[in-house]
């Protein structure tokens, strides 16, 4: 029926253009809440992680002033002189007051920090930690002017730790043994940590620190997978060095990632929201009023049921099954009953359908029994083919008396009859043909003593289902007309291969070969139907196959040019899986 017919399409119209303009306005007004939103959100947002950045840049600039003080203070200075104090009490007493005065600072910071001063001239250290040895070995592969995020060795345990050293003079790496004092002050990323958990806390999101180079500290409720993928984002465009704050889609979902710059470190604060949670007050009410419509619209529609019950669906009911009908589906039936002037045009049409269904299932049947016939009727004339050259060979090596022989070509015989006799099933796997195949070679062998085979086709290939012996009379032919005929060292290959359209198997000898005129003949000959004197097994071959896989199937003669014939059989993929 068409669409403009459709009474009750046209009361549903109605009424979809009476909603459609306070749908529109309410969208609107939802549309320029979540604006609002947004905006208030990204300068909440980044203002608190703005002020979490700028406490964790105080606590590392007043570590780094400190550090400063120490390398300038005069009693610390006395250190690199240590060694000319006789007296070794006085020596250990210089020393602890120093350590006490390192101590003294670290407990009026907010962060457990680790200070070391290392004296190169006396080799003397003294630090916070007592674990830690004198080693201008390892300072000189750490040592960092300005902070930076290091991997620390304490007591054969690795740490990562920010760390920066002051030298006082100034020193490169390779002269440190001539520096005065450097002062190395360390903190773990433990209290980076704390700081990014208790922010997480007060919030919905998740923060994270995340350096230039890649290195990230997380909090320790963190959503590992989602902060990598937020760090490879910010990295692939660039966000990182913009700051600020951005909406952003991962996996389909909005999310606010702000980020923040840690001055002192060189690190980024980086925290993300998802917007859903953000919104999701005013997606509640948005939810709630579409509900709204969609009850308006349902009590709406009320009025239209009764016509939708006893027209408009029974209408489409019949149109349903008349289009499966018409697509070749002769089993719909309808079995709804309205009990009204439908039910007639439903009874008419189940008769008319049983009908149809009824007369195609007999053409089908008659149509399979036929071709089973001719299926039988072509293997009989192919079978015969073999079993003569057979007999022939199997005389003359008797005469000869060739026992072994004898019984070996009987043994590929009996094999070979084995196989063709079983008539339960008209088609075989291609492994089972090629086994065929190898029996009829072996037996050619000792009549032809200068024919040798290959086959070479894939595993893959081997359970493919094809028609049973369509493969043996292309081998006896090229057997008997090209390799027999030939003087030199004749031989067989058989291969296989597969593509994206179809399978094919080759079938190619090295022997006498065939002219252009002799080919066009032959394929000339294989689409006519035999007579009695014309010989049939390439005929029936590509009979078999049309029968077999349709008119796709191919079989197609070509010239060799180191020589020979070969012949390929082809037929499209799926059919014989």
């Amino acid at each position: 029926m068409r669409f403009r017919e459709n009474t009750f399409a046209k009361i549903i119209i109605s009424i979809i253009f009476l909603l459609i303009p306070i749908f529109v306005l309410y969208t609107l007004s939802i549309r320029t809440s979540v604006t609002v939103i947004k905006d208030e959100m990204n300068s909440l947002k980044y203002k608190d992680l703005a002020f979490l950045s700028s406490e964790i840049d105080k606590s590392a600039t007043t570590l780094s002033t400190l550090g400063f003080l120490l390398s300038e203070d005069v009693n610390i200075q006395q250190l690199q002189n240590i060694n000319l104090i006789d007296n070794a009490y006085d020596r250990n007493s210089e020393k602890l007051r120093i350590m006490e005065r390192l101590r003294l600072l670290n407990v009026a910071q907010r962060w457990d920090t680790q200070y070391s001063v290392l004296a190169p001239a006396s080799k003397q250290l003294v630090s916070t930690n007592t674990y830690v040895n004198y080693d201008l070995a390892a300072v000189k592969r750490i040592l960092s002017p300005d902070w930076s995020y290091k991997e620390m060795t304490i007591q054969n345990i690795k740490h990562m730790r920010f760390v920066r050293h002051i030298v006082k003079p100034k020193s490169k790496a390779a002269d440190l043994e001539n520096a005065g004092i450097i002062v190395e002050i360390s903190f773990p990323v433990e209290y980076i940590t704390k700081d990014l958990d208790t922010f997480k806390l007060a919030g919905k999101g998740d923060p994270f620190m995340l350096s230039e180079d890649g290195n990230v500290i997380l909090n320790k409720s963190s959503n590992k997978e989602m902060a990598g993928e937020i760090e490879d984002l910010l990295k692939t465009d660039s966000l990182i060095l913009t700051g600020g704050s951005h909406i952003v889609s991962i996996r389909g979902d909005d999310y606010l990632i702000s980020m923040a710059k840690v001055e002192t470190l060189n690190w980024y604060l980086v925290d993300y929201v998802p917007m859903h949670s953000v919104l999701q007050p005013i997606v509640k009410s948005q939810y709630l009023f579409y509900g709204s419509v969609a009850l308006l619209l349902a009590m709406s529609l009320l009025a239209g049921y009764l016509l939708y019950r006893n027209v408009q669906r029974p209408i489409g009911l019949l149109i349903r099954n008349v289009k499966r009908l018409q697509e070749g589906n002769y089993a719909a039936r309808i079995t709804a009953n309205p009990k009204n002037e439908f039910s007639y045009l439903f009874h008419r049409f189940n008769d008319m359908a049983a009908e149809t269904e009824r007369l195609i299932q007999k053409v089908y049947v008659e149509e399979l029994h036929r071709r089973e016939a001719d299926l039988k009727q072509l293997q009989s004339q192919i079978n015969p083919h073999f079993l003569y050259n057979c007999f022939a060979l199997i005389r003359s090596l008797a005469r000869l008396d060739k026992k072994e022989s004898v019984m070996r070509i009987s043994m590929h015989l009996s094999n070979y009859y084995r196989y063709t006799t079983r008539v339960e099933k008209q088609t075989a796997a291609l492994q089972e043909e090629l086994q065929l195949l190898q029996s009829y070679l072996e037996i050619q062998q000792f009549h032809i003593q200068h024919l040798s085979y290959e086959i070479e086709v894939p595993e893959e290939m081997l359970k493919l289902e094809m028609p049973r012996l369509l493969l043996q009379p292309i081998v006896e032919n090229a057997v008997l007309h090209g390799i027999e005929r030939y003087e030199g060292d004749g031989l067989i290959r058989i291969v296989g291969w597969s593509d994206e359209r179809k399978h094919t198997i080759r079938v190619e000898d090295n022997g006498s070969g065939m002219t252009e005129e002799e080919l066009a003949k032959l394929e000339l000959a294989i689409r006519e139907q035999p007579d009695d004197n014309t010989g049939c097994a390439l005929w029936n071959i590509r009979q078999r196959l049309l029968f077999q896989f349709g008119q796709e199937a191919v079989l197609r003669f070509e010239r060799r040019a180191e020589g020979g014939v070969a012949v390929s059989v082809s037929w499209p993929r799926g059919q014989s899986e």
